[in-house]
């Protein structure tokens, strides 16, 4: 088992996608990217958190089962 973020659910907590981007200074549709390539930056995560002070960061790591099956874009999960 291993801790994944879940961006989306955090991406949901601070207003949803177009709220996330504004706080992070990016388009309007690259939240839909991160969840889907399961990758945020520290930078972005920096500005949201700076945004959203109370969310703690910790709460959005979730154990997830470790497979070395591809998944559909290609990494292994």
């Amino acid at each position: 088992m291993e801790r994944q973020l879940n961006i989306e659910r955090l991406i949901q907590d601070v207003g949803g996608a177009s709220k996330a981007a504004m706080q992070s200074g990016v388009v309007r549709t690259a939240p839909y990217g991160w969840v889907k390539r399961r990758y945020v930056s520290s930078v972005v995560l920096e500005k949201i958190l700076t945004a959203n002070p109370d969310i703690k960061l910790d709460d959005y790591f979730e154990l997830m089962e470790v497979t070395n099956e591809r998944d559909d874009i290609g990494e292994c999960a």
